[in-house]
């Protein structure tokens, strides 16, 4: 065995949901994990010297798989409409810096939920080839939305049944890794977040299409029509899952939700990307104040955010398969931060433990790579993040993070 590395940490927490390991430690070779187990069984092969890296007060884990970025923004307050004037040259530089900002932060595989035109397949490319350092990226390229719908901006307008296939032929040759659609409008200034964007039979045509070649179909849903044409057609994952009324009105559906359980739909809550637009204008109001419309939107939020809570919890309990994913980029949510979205999972009734194995093995699995990445398993990908603490005391401990390896190298 060539290229052999041995990490070593007080803790070994394998993202299976077992319990964690005491000094525990992993073989190395390669890109590929050899043995996990108790630091006193390793057994090094005879006549080999690897290269070993200590942690004895940090913990050891899967490396973290964020179901929702979009790296081409800058998580700053900005509207998507802010970047028009953008080129996609830029827009592809900020990508790097992003990437390379999540990658550092322990976060090894991330699903790109849609850039600009070829931005994320280029950026996918420059990460497989080793031009610039990045997370493994699973990208939807641009996503499929109505003419002016939700990020109609990406490039990816599409109507009408054939319309649909023809997209998703597209993307297709261009080498996407999944197809995503709108299924009901967003936040661009142009949708309509609470009314359905396509009819069930334009739905159906895309995921028949999708699925005829092997890819998984991602569905943005922010409202309860559009979660229920999305389940109608055979979406794999929802995003967002956001039970709105035409009005607006959050009113959870538990019949909705019953059919996302049943039929193993994946559903992507995105909790912390509400969360950090309330605590931007919390911090504005702090140091410089907020004028009436200010307090009123934030007042709304709050209440927004307490409703879609309480609703997570119920579709949490009817059985939903829940795949963490942050939407870092879009507004006030910057890369880097994907631990934050598994730290708003625990205000749910879930454990750290059941948090840490959903942003590892179970979000690695909604998104079509759990065979090779998620878990430290022998014959894995060895994609591990060591942190300074103990996450299972403290989700916060996932950010004081001390090393990152992707594919066997040291990365941070």
């Amino acid at each position: 065995m060539e290229n052999l590395k041995v990490i070593r940490g007080g803790l070994l927490i394998d993202g299976n949901g077992s319990p964690p390991v005491k000094n525990g430690a992993l073989l190395i070779a390669g890109s590929q994990i050899a043995w996990v187990g108790p630091q006193q069984d390793l057994k090094i092969p005879d006549g080999a010297s690897p290269e070993v890296f200590d942690y004895p007060n940090g913990t050891l884990l899967p490396g973290l798989v964020d179901a929702h970025t979009h790296m081409n923004f800058p998580g700053d307050g900005s509207l998507i409409e802010d970047l028009e004037e953008e080129t996609d040259e830029l827009l592809l530089l900020r990508s790097v810096m992003n990437a390379k900002k999540h990658l550092e932060s322990g976060v090894t595989t991330a699903r790109e939920n849609g850039a600009r035109n070829k931005t994320g397949l280029s950026l996918k490319e420059g990460i497989e080839r080793g031009f610039v350092p990045g997370p493994k990226l699973v990208s939807c390229g641009r996503p499929i939305t109505i003419r002016g719908g939700h990020c109609w901006t990406m490039g990816g307008e599409a109507d009408g049944t054939e319309g649909m296939r023809q997209a998703v032929r597209q993307l297709v040759k261009e080498q996407v890794d999944f197809i995503k659609v709108m299924t009901t409008g967003g936040g661009t200034k142009t949708s309509f977040p609470f009314l359905p964007a396509y009819s069930v039979e334009e739905l159906s045509a895309l995921v028949d299409e999708a699925h005829k070649f092997g890819k998984l179909v991602g569905a943005h849903a922010t409202a309860t029509q559009g979660i229920i044409n999305a389940l109608d057609a055979g979406a794999d994952m929802i995003i967002h899952c956001s039970f709105n009324d035409s009005d607006g009105t959050y009113r959870y559906d538990p019949k909705v939700a019953e059919r996302i359980a049943e039929t193993g739909t994946w559903v992507n809550l995105t909790i912390y990307v509400g969360l950090a637009r309330i605590h931007s204008l919390e911090s504005q109001s702090r140091e410089s104040g907020l004028d009436e419309t200010e307090v009123a939107l934030l007042d709304q939020l709050k209440r927004v955010h307490e409703a879609s809570m309480k609703g997570s919890n119920q579709l949490i309990q009817a059985g939903a398969k829940i795949a963490p994913g942050s939407d870092a980029g879009w507004r006030s949510y910057p890369l880097g931060h994907f631990q934050k979205e598994l730290v708003a999972l625990c205000d749910l009734d879930i454990s750290t433990m059941q948090a840490i194995v959903s942003g590892t093995k179970e979000s690695a699995k909604s998104i079509g790579v759990g065979n090779s990445v998620g878990t430290l398993e022998s014959g894995k990908q060895a994609d591990v993040l060591v942190t300074a603490g103990n996450p299972l005391e403290t989700l916060d401990a996932l950010s004081s993070v001390e090393a990152v390896f992707k594919d066997g190298v040291h990365v941070k």
